[in-house]
């Protein structure tokens, strides 16, 4: 069993674009689940038009704010390592697992403990944040993933969107590592304040589930049986 980087979206997006055709990949997961709230507009008939070569049309405002997350990218990333106080190396890969017939996974990049950095928690409003995820990362003492958002949503304030989690736990089972961090360059709004909103930074440790493999393997059969 090995695994394989099969593609990079920004050395190569044409040749990127064409590997994922065959391949459910870890951004996809949550729609083909199809357990997605009412709002939620993609499930698995749309994973599989896109898989046919149907790609997906956004309005203008959507176009653009993809466009913001995809140029901020490594200035996010960059922006975590110096927070968090550890080295990140972007990488846009696309990544296969022999085990997993069927799934892909693209990342944002790769992290790795630094015991000379200090953790800067100048970015997030809540000031403990960065200090704890410093000590878990040198005490975990190994390379993790990193994925990366630019949102308006407020539930990064708590938590991990539920339409992330899949991505996540996809990626960390198909590249066999132990943990991942996501973040988020994100707004946020006080409880006192009516209309002032500000930019914050959050971030949080998301470990692999075993039980993930299991996913993997039914719905990358499930997947290949429909293309």
């Amino acid at each position: 069993m090995s695994i394989t980087r099969i593609g990079d979206a920004k050395t190569d997006e044409a040749a990127w674009l064409k590997a994922r055709e065959s391949l459910l990949t870890s951004s996809e997961m949550f729609s083909w689940l199809d357990d997605t709230p009412a709002w939620w507009s993609d499930g698995p008939e749309e994973v599989l038009e896109g898989k046919r070569g149907v790609r997906k049309v956004f309005d203008d405002e959507t176009e653009t704010t993809i466009a913001h997350g995809s140029f901020d990218e490594e200035n996010i990333i960059a922006k975590f390592g110096y927070a968090a106080g550890c080295q990140v190396m972007p990488d846009n890969g696309l990544f296969i697992n022999d085990k997993y017939p069927g799934i892909g996974a693209s990342i944002d990049g790769l992290g790795k403990p630094d015991p000379d950095a200090e953790p800067q928690p100048v970015f997030c409003q809540d000031r403990t944040l960065f200090p704890y995820i410093n000590h878990y990362i040198n005490d975990s003492d190994q390379e993790f993933l990193l994925e990366c958002k630019k949102s308006l949503s407020v539930k990064w304030q708590n938590e991990v969107p539920e339409y992330y989690l899949t991505q996540v736990q996809t990626q960390l089972t198909v590249l066999e590592m132990d943990y991942a961090i996501i973040f988020a360059d994100t707004v946020a709004k006080g409880k006192d304040q009516k209309w002032r909103q500000y930019w914050d930074f959050r971030a949080y440790v998301v470990v692999r589930d075993p039980a993930w493999e299991q996913v993997l393997l039914d719905e990358g059969k499930k997947f290949l049986d429909s293309i």
